[in-house]
């Protein structure tokens, strides 16, 4: 079980996005599954921890919010804004790397 809580508290808003990218990335390649059902598991995991442990959470908001305009009002509109940014992160990059190389989009990853 991964630890988020423990992530949140290390790190700032934008490097808490980059730690889940790099979850759902892995979990996309181990487990083939698609960048949507990887991106929501994941996303969904870490603020059901984050839920328990109120200042690891607050943290997060409070981080988030000093970045974000409009800033979010609660935990569940940055879940779902959360979960749009992992998404954008890794769609973008298959895109870029699909162009950068000239192969053919990875299906899982868009």
């Amino acid at each position: 079980m991964t630890d988020y809580i423990k992530k949140a508290l290390e790190c700032d808003y934008e490097n808490y996005i980059e730690f889940l990218v790099k979850m759902v990335d892995d979990s996309i390649c181990s487990k083939k599954i698609p960048l949507r059902e990887a991106a929501e598991a994941i996303v969904e995991e870490a603020f059901y921890q984050l839920r328990e442990y109120k200042e690891a959470l607050d943290k997060l908001i409070l981080d988030a919010n000093a970045n974000l305009d409009p800033p979010c009002r609660d935990d569940a509109e940055l879940e779902n804004h959360t979960y749009d940014a992992v998404v954008e992160g890794i769609h973008r990059d298959e895109i870029y790397m699909s162009q950068k190389t000239g192969t053919v989009t990875n299906q899982n990853r868009i």
